[in-house]
C-alpha cells in the first residue's frame, strides 16, 4: 500500500463490495448482511442521506443531463459525503461508492476534469476494513441474465443490459474500476464466473476476513 494511502483515515467495520452488473455483487452484499446481524446497508453513498446523489441518480436514471456535467453533480454528492462521514464505529456492508463508480465512468468517457475533480478528494476519502471487486467473464454475465429475464424479469435494469448494448464499454468501465480499486482501497478481486452462489460467499468472506481483523483495533 502506498504511503498516500496508508495516511487516510481507516473505517475497520466497513467492508466494502465493488462490482459491475451481474458479478454476483448484489447476492455477496445480501448474504454479508444476513450473517452479520445489526449490520447497516450503505449503497453507493457513505451517508444514510445525501440527497445530491439522490438528485444525480435521479438525474441519470432520467437521462436529463449530458454525462460531463452529470459526472460534476457526483462529485458534489461526494462532497457530501465526506463533509458529513460519521466518525462513529458501525458494523457496515458498503455497496459500492460513489467514488469508485465516478472513476470508472469518467475515466471511460474521456472526461478528464471530472477524473481530476474525484482524484483530489482521494486523501480525504476513507480506506476501510476490507474491499472486494466481484468480476466476471462476459459468458457468465449472459448466462446470468438470461436466468434473470426468465425468473425475475422484473428485476432486469437497463443497466444490465450494457453487455449486450456495449459491451465494449461494459469491460472497459470494468477494467477502470479493478484498476481504482486496487490503487486506492487495495482491493481483493474475486472472479465469480465458474463459481456458484455458496462459492462466491465463501470465496468473499475468506478475502474479507483477515483484511478486517488485519485493520480491527487491539
Amino acid at each position: 500500500m502506498s504511503t498516500e494511502n496508508a495516511a487516510r483515515r481507516l473505517m475497520t467495520q466497513v467492508i466494502h463490495v465493488e462490482g459491475m452488473d451481474l458479478a454476483g455483487k448484489s447476492t455477496a452484499t445480501r448474504v454479508l448482511l444476513s450473517l452479520r446481524p445489526g449490520a447497516v446497508l450503505r449503497r453507493n453513498a457513505l451517508t444514510p442521506s445525501n440527497p445530491i446523489y439522490d438528485l444525480a441518480d435521479g438525474l441519470r436514471k432520467g437521462d436529463h443531463l449530458r454525462a460531463e456535467a452529470l459526472g460534476h453533480l457526483y462529485v458534489a454528492a461526494l462532497m457530501h459525503d465526506l463533509d458529513n462521514l460519521n466518525a462513529d464505529a458501525v458494523l457496515t456492508v458498503q455497496d459500492s461508492t460513489i467514488l469508485l463508480r465516478s472513476l470508472a465512468f469518467n475515466t471511460q468517457i474521456g472526461a478528464s476534469h471530472v477524473v481530476d475533480a474525484l482524484l483530489e478528494m482521494v486523501p480525504h476519502h476513507p480506506r476501510f476494513g476490507a474491499t472486494v471487486v466481484l468480476t466476471a467473464s462476459l459468458e457468465a454475465r449472459y448466462e446470468r441474465l438470461a436466468k434473470r429475464q426468465r425468473e425475475l424479469p422484473e428485476e432486469v435494469a437497463p443497466d444490465d443490459l450494457m453487455i449486450h448494448t456495449a459491451p465494449e464499454k461494459f469491460v472497459a468501465m470494468e477494467q477502470s474500476l479493478i484498476h481504482y480499486a486496487t490503487l486506492l482501497f487495495d482491493a481483493a478481486v474475486v472472479d465469480t464466473s465458474d463459481i456458484n452462489p455458496t462459492e462466491v460467499l465463501a470465496t468473499v468472506e475468506a478475502a474479507v476476513a483477515p483484511r478486517v481483523t488485519a485493520g480491527s483495533p487491539s
